[in-house]
């Protein structure tokens, strides 16, 4: 073992006896304050927690039973128990599994039960935040709009004499106006779990209400008879039968269960398909055991289809919610028409590690439109609290309205014309021929699964295929997280499981990669296909030491075959490109309660990468040093040596002189600070950032942060078309206006050399929302507000008429570095007195010089030749003669005579003790640590402990923590 690997490991082992020394303190002091607490292993630890602390409160719980427990064996356990503090609410009859209100007292007693699997809290999340401003419905207007019957093709299918006649289809949600004229006839049931009312019997026609609207958009979409318009527009469906099943309140919330026993009412009323327009966050606990996602199981193996929203969390990805997260779901995304993916729609992959196999799975499968749709209204839901879908400017009970809950129902009424069509086919057939049927917008398939529904062609493939028909998901790979782009200098990927849908079984196939991507691309050599799903596993590997000569675009397909014949494909499509830089974003300086992390910019971060470049944050690990509570170090010019981009972007926290001065010399060696300040609220006088350091950086370029507050949490379009002016620049070009959600303006002082102001929201040009100025070799690019970045406000620009998005691509261009690039160094060594060498890979288009200079612990200049590879590879090699601090120095030159500096200095460590004395003092230290935990096991466990007093009889019921329960999607 090499020194260097023998001293971490004698370090290693040091620090873990340390904590282990630790343990019995703390074990001690937590067994003489918490003598009451029962060892829980069957229960989830965020009850256990909350039970702790609130041990007369009753919460909502989910009870797993073992597999072999049907419900009357569960009822028959429980009603013999009688166990005091628990209220039985469901015992299900489809899954091994109760939902009930129980105490600390109820949940202690259950787990003595035979049979008890888990236990945990019946989860419930808030309902989304809804997504951008309604537009109400011109029916009958000549408006542009273009119905999704249109989009997905539906038109052959009617005109065929097929609209869903003798189907039914289960619309799980918050109710529906059985009163809509578009929706009286096609009601034949109505199940209400909320409130408990019920009418199932359609003769004398079904009384059915919505109080929050949202079901009856869905409802309509389905199966909508267009009466109201005159017949111009109609749901996809429009002979289906609707069951409506209310689980949502009025708020659109439920618990999870409660959606699994709208799931099994459905089951039992066998319907043909159910319209999940809901979603709640998915957390990969295996602990947890997800009702909605185990009933949905079971209506799709009782031959049911099972359509779901992905989610409204896009574009970031591994957003996907909520029972859509499941395989055998057909869960549903977003399009604008048949253009694109709407940037809202939730995006994978899905990631889960309870399921075998685990690792990356592809969702969404499948769009529909889901950007500004017609559906009805409900009457009995305020339009005021849910405008999104209850608004109107017109007598007709109709309006527009966005998301993947629009865009569900669609696929549950196109469901519902193949099973009109081709009687007998079976849930898995219905998703394989949507998927295989679709468009390919040629997005990313972790965003559009196969593309936009078409049903006519899916329709066709039933027919010419007699059903038979085997696919692979994604479409295509490399997929998101990440791109398609990859660097030369080694960017592997995790694996990633291949989902392989078949309608019939193939047995053992071949996997076979071909084209010079395969080059690539690692990947299982077979896989056994049955009816349903099976999978392999695909990685994509990019050597280290690729030559620049391999840049640019690859292709080719992953291929399984059944003997000779090709039965399904996977194309292949990669870039590799050089490094092109980073920007580096500081997250040292943002208060604990308003962290601003890159996940608010996407679309920012997928434009940067198309230049190649990448986005780190400072620290690497904020997350974890802010929880720990120690702080951040402070901004340095080795923080800074890394990067070409430093981004400040609405920071709280004060820099001290010496970060501002790093960040000043920084620039002026030819940096790019990237600064996006925020509003200051006039009427408190407090501004939301830290203006006076925004102010100190800036004040020597001309440009400063003003005492101003515009948008006024509304949002607001500034610029040409609203009495501003916009100067010309590349930052500006085809830039007219800018949305701003809430923020501030900026000064610019012009009688500073450079200083410019580029967008103005006046005529005077007093307040600029965007400036730059140039600083020795480098440049500052400020803006007035974050908001202006954020991907939540993309489309609300879009739709008022404002460029946010161009000015993003202008910025992400505008930002590449000019000089040489250093993407990183490395420093290897092993024993004192052996060889030590530093590599750098350097990136630059031109380069003409590169030094690299190495300073030893005594600041004395180490000299040896660089040996160049590979076009970016730098390598100096020297003897290692002691430890202490290296300091290694490159200046890198181009043709042009930009110049990159770096700097940056390692530690090889000193080995401080002997290896024998310090696993002496480890071992003595552990049989110290032996005898503690002895006596906290006799304080804890031992004679004397008091019993636990008996919790009063009384208890009532309430929502964990006042969440509301899963959301609208």
């Amino acid at each position: 073992m090499s020194r260097l690997h023998r001293t971490h490991h004698n370090y290693i082992l040091l620090g873990v006896t340390l904590v282990l020394l630790l343990l019995p303190i703390t074990g001690m002091q937590i067994g003489l304050h918490t003598t009451n607490e029962v060892a829980m292993p069957l229960v989830e630890p965020t009850l256990h927690s909350m039970i702790q602390e609130n041990p007369d409160t009753a919460f909502s719980i989910i009870v797993q039973f073992e597999s072999d427990y049907d419900a009357s064996r569960i009822s028959e356990l429980l009603g013999k128990s009688n166990i005091d503090g628990i209220e039985i609410r469901t015992i299900f009859d489809i899954i091994p599994m109760a939902s009930l209100y129980a105490t600390q007292q109820g949940v202690e007693s259950l787990i003595q039960l035979d049979g008890i699997a888990s236990i945990s809290l019946d989860r419930v999340v808030t309902l989304e935040t809804q997504l951008g401003d309604y537009e109400p419905a011109q029916v009958g207007i000549e408006s542009g709009y273009v119905h999704p019957n249109v989009t997905l093709n539906v038109g052959p299918i009617w005109a065929q004499g097929y609209s869903g006649n003798g189907i039914t289809v289960a619309i799980i949600d918050s109710g529906a106006d059985s009163n809509h004229p578009d929706l009286q006839d096609r009601i034949i049931g109505f199940q209400d779990f909320v409130a408990g009312d019920s009418d199932m019997n359609p003769s004398d026609g079904i009384v059915a209400y919505d109080d929050n609207g949202h079901g009856t958009a869905c409802a309509w979409l389905v199966a909508g008879t267009g009466e109201g318009t005159g017949d111009e527009y109609t749901g996809l469906a429009p002979e289906a039968d609707l069951l409506i099943i209310k689980t949502l309140d009025s708020s659109g919330a439920a618990d999870d269960s409660l959606i699994a026993e709208g799931i099994q009412f459905a089951i039992d009323e066998g319907v043909d398909i159910i319209s999940l327009s809901v979603g709640g966050q998915w957390i990969d606990d295996p602990s947890y055991p997800d009702p909605s996602i185990q009933a949905a199981r079971r209506a799709i193996a009782a031959g049911i289809v099972v359509v779901v929203a992905g989610g409204n969390g896009g574009p970031a990805t591994e957003t996907i919610t909520s029972p859509g997260v499941f395989e055998d779901a057909i869960t549903v995304g977003s399009s604008i028409g048949s253009i694109d993916t709407v940037p809202f729609s939730s995006r994978g992959p899905v990631y889960r590690t309870s399921t075998d196999p685990n690792g990356y799975f592809t969702k969404p499968d499948i769009l529909a439109p889901g950007y500004f749709i017609l559906s009805g209204i409900s009457a009995g839901a305020d339009p005021v609290e849910y405008p999104l879908y209850n608004s109107t400017q017109f007598t007709s009970p109709y309006t527009l309205w966005s998301g993947t809950s629009s865009s569900c129902p669609q696929i549950a009424a196109l469901a519902a014309l193949l099973l009109d069509k081709h009687p007998g086919i079976t849930p898995i057939e219905v998703k394989a021929f949507l998927m295989s049927g679709a468009t390919d917008l040629g997005a990313d398939p972790m965003e559009q699964g196969y593309g936009l529904a078409n049903v006519t062609k899916s329709s066709e493939l039933i027919e010419s295929t007699s059903g038979i028909i085997t696919l692979m998901a994604p479409l295509r790979y490399p997929t998101l997280p990440g791109t398609n782009q990859v660097f030369v200098i080694g960017d592997d990927r995790p694996p990633q499981n291949v989902t392989v849908i078949s309608t019939v079984n193939r047995g053992s196939v071949v996997i076979e990669s071909s084209g010079n991507a395969s080059d690539f691309i690692s990947v299982d050599d077979h896989a056994y296909v049955s009816v349903g799903y099976s999978y392999f596993s695909v990685g994509l590997e990019i050597p280290d030491n690729l030559p620049l000569s391999a840049l640019g675009q690859y292709s080719g397909s992953i291929d399984m075959l059944e003997g000779s014949e090709v039965i399904a494909s996977i194309e292949l499509d990669l870039l590799i490109t050089a490094y092109g830089g980073r920007l580096l974003v500081d997250m040292a300086h943002h208060s604990t309660t308003d962290p601003d992390d890159v996940s608010y910019y996407r679309y920012f971060g997928e434009y940067l990468r198309e230049q190649g470049m990448v986005i780190s944050e400072y620290p690497v690990n904020w997350q974890v040093t802010l929880d720990s509570g120690f702080g951040f170090s402070p901004f340095d010019s080795s923080s800074l040596a890394s990067t070409e981009v430093l981004m400040v972007m609405d920071t709280e926290n004060t820099y001290s002189e010496t970060e501002i001065s790093a960040i000043r010399t920084f620039v002026e060696n030819g940096g790019t600070l990237l600064i996006v300040s925020e509003g200051f609220d006039t009427v408190s006088n407090v501004p939301a950032f830290a203006i006076e350091s925004y102010n100190a950086i800036l004040e020597p370029y001309g440009i400063q942060c003003e005492d101003n507050w515009i948008g006024n949490d509304i949002g607001g379009v500034f610029g040409v078309d609203s009495g501003g002016s916009v100067e010309t620049d590349p930052l500006t070009e085809e830039v007219r206006n800018i949305f701003v959600l809430n923020g501030g303006t900026l000064s610019v002082d012009s009688s500073i050399a450079g200083a410019e102001g580029l967008v103005w929201t006046d005529a005077e040009k007093t307040h600029a929302l965007l400036a730059t100025v140039e600083a020795g070799d480098g440049k500052i690019i400020a803006l007035s507000d974050g908001s202006i970045l954020y991907d939540t406000t993309i489309y609300d620009a879009i739709n008022l008429g404002a460029d946010n998005l161009l000015l993003l691509k202008n910025i992400a261009v505008a930002i590449q570095p000019t000089t040489p690039r250093i993407y990183d160094v490395l420093f290897q060594y092993g024993e004192v007195g052996e060889s030590a060498n530093f590599t750098a890979f350097i990136f630059g288009e031109n380069l003409e010089e590169v030094e690299i200079t190495v300073y030893g612990p005594n600041r004395e200049q180490i000299d040896e030749p660089i040996v160049e590879s590979l076009g970016y590879k730098y390598f100096f090699e020297f003897n290692l003669e002691t430890a202490g601090f290296y300091e290694v120095s490159i200046i890198a030159t181009d043709l042009e005579g930009n110049t990159r500096t770096y700097v940056k200095t390692f530690l090889i460590p000193v080995s401080a003790v002997d290896d024998e004395l310090l696993m002496g003092v480890m071992y003595g230290l552990l049989a110290i640590v032996g005898v503690a935990l002895l006596y906290v096991g006799i304080l804890k466990f031992g004679v004397g402990k008091k019993k636990r007093p008996k919790l009063e009889r009384e208890w009532t019921p309430e929502w964990e923590n006042d969440e509301t329960p899963p959301s609208i999607e």
